[in-house]
């Protein structure tokens, strides 16, 4: 008898065991997968930044960009072809394609393309541009990189 109750306290050990390690499993791929468990409603779909959005208001900062046109064309579940355009720096019209990552509520994009105007043919740059929902449906497009050598960056809000 006593031997039959040693059996079963084991095997209960035993399952005990195994689903806290499956507990501890889960929770190691949550951490591994983007840092830290994802909370409900933190995470958002890539169709969340799909479509054409173009700039709330006409500006033409000397140091950024405005009139912005940005694509976000779904590729993938999380990846994305982007396509962005605007007046950088003043008066430099750039147009060029990257690419684009969901990484939880955040679009995580780069594009590169050449400037063609007046006879002027150089490149730019945006390489670590960001994308947030806002409430109210808007996108917040934040860039920073380069045109004709001339540094740039900023956020501006665009809607469909």
């Amino acid at each position: 008898m006593r031997h039959h109750l040693l059996k079963t306290v084991f095997v209960w050990t035993l399952c005990a065991s195994l689903a806290g390690c499956s507990l501890f499993d889960r929770f190691k791929d949550d951490k591994e997968e983007g840092g830290t468990p994802t909370s409900p409603g933190t995470a958002v779909s890539l169709e969340t930044f799909a479509g054409t959005w173009t700039s709330s208001t006409a500006s033409t900062p000397a140091t950024g960009c405005g009139n912005l046109t940005y694509t976000v064309t779904p590729v993938g579940t999380n990846a994305a072809n982007v396509v962005f355009a605007g007046t950088c720096a003043g008066s430099i019209n750039v147009s060029g394609n990257g690419t684009g990552k969901i990484s939880g509520s955040t679009l995580q994009w780069s594009a590169q393309g050449l400037v063609g105007q007046g006879g002027v043919n150089c490149p730019f740059s945006f390489t670590n541009g960001k994308a947030t929902k806002e409430a109210d449906g808007s996108i917040k497009v934040t860039y920073s990189g380069t045109v004709c050598g001339i540094p740039v960056s900023g956020t501006e809000v665009v809607k469909k």
